[in-house]
């Protein structure tokens, strides 16, 4: 009885080795195999950074074998470039490779000490100029940040403020904006174009984007010249030029 005993667990043993070794060949003839060959990299949720960029940061080619690429470790060599704030890598058999991305983009110029500093909604440094470029962002004046780098991130209060107001407006918000002043903390003043929007001290954000936006949306229909609006209350008033 112990001998037929023995030669079932020994029928056994033989039948998980045999089956290992079929899923170790398996996997072995899949990583070699020429069905599985990366053909195509698609890359989605560009903005500013361009797509083949983004695949010479990730360190990808066509002509690698699919199985052999360890979408974890692209992921986290992706979000080490200051650009990309997230990536999501995944394999789409038989021969694709997504990657998408979440950007980091620009929403204000600041002046530094030798330039001016392109910087993030969370206030870090994503890129520096010597001089003022054209990038549809405003510039934040009467303010400036004293030795910071790309990379660093941006202590002053005044200035955290303004991106934070400026992280919750529209994309077509922002392009509208040329400047916003910060001279006078208690009596901020948002440029759109040559109209100022005097908005008082930026307390209760969400109150200020609102009237932001509505003030904006008014401009592009109205006709008439307007000077000024001052969103300092509950209700906002317009002046006309003279």
């Amino acid at each position: 009885m112990d001998e037929g005993k023995h030669k079932m667990i020994s029928q056994s043993s033989v039948a998980v080795i045999l089956t290992g070794l079929v899923v170790v060949l398996g996997v072995l003839a899949c990583a070699f195999s020429p069905i599985f060959v990366l053909r195509n990299i698609n890359v989605s949720g560009c903005r500013y950074v361009q797509p083949e960029e983004v695949i010479r940061i990730a360190g990808v080619r066509t002509g690698e074998n699919l199985f052999q690429l360890q979408t974890d470790e692209i992921r986290r060599t992706l979000e080490k470039d200051l650009r990309i704030e997230q990536a999501m890598v995944q394999r789409s058999f038989p021969s694709q490779l997504n990657i998408e991305i979440s950007e980091r983009v620009p929403v204000a110029l600041i002046r530094c000490d030798y330039g001016y500093l392109e910087a993030g909604k969370d206030g870090i440094v994503l890129d520096a100029h010597r001089t003022l470029r054209q990038m549809p962002v405003p510039i934040i004046s009467g303010a400036s940040a004293a030795d910071l780098f790309v990379g660093d991130r941006i202590e002053n209060e005044n200035i955290l403020k303004v991106l934070s107001f400026l992280s919750m407006l529209e994309d077509d918000s922002i392009q509208s904006l040329s400047e916003i002043s910060v001279a006078n903390p208690q009596d901020v003043l948002v440029y759109a174009g040559s109209v100022q929007i005097r908005l008082g001290a930026l307390a209760q954000l969400l109150d200020k984007v609102d009237v932001t936006a509505s003030v904006l949306k008014e401009l592009k229909q109205t006709k008439h010249p307007i000077e000024y609006v001052d969103a300092r209350y509950d209700v906002y008033s317009v002046r006309l030029r003279q």
